[in-house]
């Protein structure tokens, strides 16, 4: 399968060429469930999901075709699709979710985009907070 030789010609560039400017990340975040109780302003239970992985974190360049919404501060992180993982199993980041980074704490901001053999998520961040 192609997607499956991409992912491993890519691993195998973090792990040698690249591993220099391969970064690891994570992300925990609390999701409300139930109904919410209007009188202690709290849900009645909240999960915590944690998910990691590792990539590249980058730039855009000025004379690419950038999101719409984009600003000068944004990074592009470009990550290995199988390594994104939560309990060991692959997971699809999501938009609004904030990253534990070298660069500190970055938000999801753009649209969650992948290449066209599913092997990388690209994805827009922004400085959290």
């Amino acid at each position: 399968m192609i997607r499956d030789k991409v992912q491993a010609k890519i691993a195998k560039a973090f792990n040698g060429k690249a591993a220099d400017a391969v970064k690891t990340f994570t992300c925990t975040k609390e999701i409300a469930t139930g109904d919410f109780d209007f009188v202690t302003q709290t849900y009645p239970k909240i999960i915590v999901e944690a998910y990691s992985g590792r990539g590249v974190f980058g730039s855009y360049k000025k004379d690419w075709v950038k999101p719409s919404d984009y600003q000068v501060e944004d990074i592009k992180l470009t990550a290995l699709q199988n390594e994104v993982v939560k309990d060991g199993e692959p997971y699809q980041p999501q938009a609004d979710d904030v990253l534990d980074t070298p660069y500190g704490q970055l938000k999801i901001v753009g649209p969650i985009n992948q290449d066209p053999t599913s092997a990388v998520w690209v994805l827009q961040l922004r400085k959290a907070g």
